[in-house]
């Protein structure tokens, strides 16, 4: 069956700091699908920041009056929602292509506020960029001491919200510093995103939550997350698909689905950064607004179909060399395969004959043809008779790799049929999946009708993958298609995060297939078969990106050994459920 030719996301416009204000004029107030609080109307707040200029407001029920420092006052519509002990209110400023969110605690005066403006990089400015500051409402006495502040409290939290306008999401935060989101509300969704994160703390029971959606839409989202009832609070500002500001305030209700276990030292509070050099580098004390940041487009040439055509033809390594997913735990090698010659015969149509010619080297044609094939090979043993392993098929244009899983003790046979080109881009891998039999001299009969299968078994799973010394990542399996990797910071936090489209297929309940494509960044495929007795796996990757510092066609082996990280209830929320 085919699998995932489509794109993974939606292309965005670039849009210029005069279309953007062109869009704001006049300055908009949010949105919103249930009542906003009028708590604010006919007061005055002077709020003194830490970090910032003193802020001060007087509000009637749908507009107000901001005085910012020394500058001229200013009218502007404004939006405000309210939750237990804290109001969060949201503004932009006239003719600008900023504004204000504020998040105030009636409780304690305290104050966190995040000033906000489009800002991306050129040409295209419709990404929001944020400035946090923490601060304090002066009512006239001394000022407190205390702060809001960064925090890891709610790291490895997992949450389903339904929201007043009907959006319905999945939350996913295995880093200190990004996040994870699914749109279960969205008819095409299903797809995991990625985007960097702050986490701050209120209390024991409140937590503000900030993401942008860097790499996609551009759109920032602030909420206040109350714990202890499962309710937020938020505010979304950017601009959709359709280029239509999205700005809007809302309210929601929730659970907790579950969490992903943390893995820095119990003593660390994550009150500051971890000490990285990459962190350092992208959060720039000079530069207002940084932010950690991953993007890919950035990264990886952009590959005419000429380029493809010719590193595959004078720079193709296979099984040469490493990659950062080969490691010392990458399971031994196989010789189970070395001698035996067999047939696998897929329901759709394939049927490849094979001949093992050692550890190394085999050979395999159509069946019905006359010559034979020579190609290199790895295999695995990653669960007792079932044997994983990849080899491109030379000379095919575009250029295939086929990975096969094969149970010998089942005879039952699955191939990942993986090629260069996706219907998007030349150099990003597309591939089809075909389930069938092993047919072997002396070996069992082939059922007539048991097949592997797609699986949703892994659906809200979270594991940490540990590859070597110096790599290892958490994977959450966050819907039946799709899932999010986090690479880890020093100290064992979760750092940088991205995502892809993905398929589980169930081998046998000691083996679990998945394979995924990196579209929208190297654009390879990753190919395991997961062993959860052993806790390890086992597989391939392949694909075209900058290989040991040359541009190539690789394929590699890849394997670490996992650690279960508890994982989330989520499988309810997928219409579809597959064993």
């Amino acid at each position: 069956m085919n699998y995932f030719r489509a794109t993974f996301y939606d292309r965005y416009t670039p849009l210029t700091e005069e279309q953007i204000r062109e869009k704001l004029t006049p300055a908009a107030r949010a949105e919103s699908a249930s009542p906003t609080s009028d708590a604010l109307a006919g007061k005055s707040l002077k709020i003194v920041l830490d970090d910032g200029p003193t802020l001060e407001y007087s509000f009637t029920r749908d507009t107000l009056t901001l005085k910012e420092g020394d500058a001229a006052p200013v009218s502007a519509p404004y939006a405000a929602k309210e939750q237990g002990q804290i109001i969060l209110f949201t503004h932009m400023i006239p003719d600008t292509v900023r504004g204000y969110n504020i998040v105030i605690d009636k409780k304690t005066n305290l104050v966190t506020v995040f000033e906000v403006w489009f800002c991306g990089f050129e040409p295209d400015k419709r990404e929001v960029w944020r400035h946090y500051m923490f601060g304090y409402v002066d009512t006239g006495g001394s000022a407190p001491e205390e702060r809001h502040g960064y925090t890891n409290r709610i790291e490895g939290l997992g949450t389903y919200w339904k929201d007043d306008n009907g959006t319905e999401m999945l939350y996913f935060f295995p880093s200190l510093i990004w996040s994870s989101f699914v749109e279960l509300s969205n008819p095409r969704g299903r797809i995991t995103i990625t985007a960097p994160s702050d986490y701050i703390k209120i209390n024991d029971k409140l937590y503000i939550y900030s993401r942008v959606e860097q790499e996609y839409s551009g759109t920032f989202t602030l909420e206040v997350i109350d714990l202890f009832n499962v309710r937020h609070i938020g505010v979304r500002l950017g601009f959709d698909l359709q280029d239509k500001l999205d700005y809007r305030v809302y309210e929601g209700k929730g659970k907790v689905t579950g969490w992903s276990t943390n893995l820095e030292p119990l003593t660390y509070h994550g009150t500051k950064m971890p000490d990285d050099e990459t962190l350092k580098q992208q959060i720039n004390p000079e530069v207002k607004g940084s932010r950690p940041h991953y993007r890919p487009r950035f990264l990886y040439p952009d590959y005419t179909q000429e380029q493809v055509d010719e590193i595959i033809k004078t720079n193709s390594k296979i099984f040469e060399g490493r990659n950062i997913m080969t490691s010392s735990n990458t399971m031994e090698t196989s010789d189970y395969l070395v001698g035996k010659r067999f047939t696998l015969r897929f329901d759709d149509g394939p049927a490849w004959e094979y001949e093992i010619l050692d550890t190394s080297t085999l050979k395999w044609r159509e069946e019905g043809k006359t010559e034979w094939q020579e190609e290199i090979y790895q295999a695995f043993e990653p669960a007792p008779d079932i044997i994983v392993y990849s080899h491109i098929c030379t000379g095919s244009k575009p250029l295939r790799c086929l990975t096969q899983a094969v149970d010998f003790s089942k005879a039952l046979a699955t191939c990942v049929d993986a090629q260069m080109g996706n219907g998007r881009k030349p150099w990003e891998v597309g591939r089809t999946v075909h389930f069938g039999v092993l047919e072997t001299e002396g070996g069992p009969v082939p059922p007539a009708v048991e097949r592997h299968g797609f699986t949703t078994d892994l659906v809200g799973k979270a594991f940490a993958w540990i590859y070597g010394d110096f790599m290892q990542s958490i994977h959450v399996y966050s819907t039946p298609e799709s899932y999010s990797w986090t690479i880890i910071l020093p100290g064992n936090a979760g750092g940088w995060m991205w995502s892809s489209h993905c398929f589980y297929i169930k081998l046998r309940d000691d083996a679990y297939l998945m394979s995924w494509v990196e579209d929208a960044c190297n654009g390879m495929q990753g190919l395991f078969v997961l062993n959860p007795n052993l806790m390890h796996d086992a597989g391939f990757g392949f694909g075209m990106s900058n290989f040991e510092g040359e541009d190539a066609l690789s394929v590699t082996t890849v394997g670490a050994y996992a650690r279960p990280l508890a994982g989330f209830d989520i499988l309810k929320y997928f219409e579809n459920k597959r064993k």
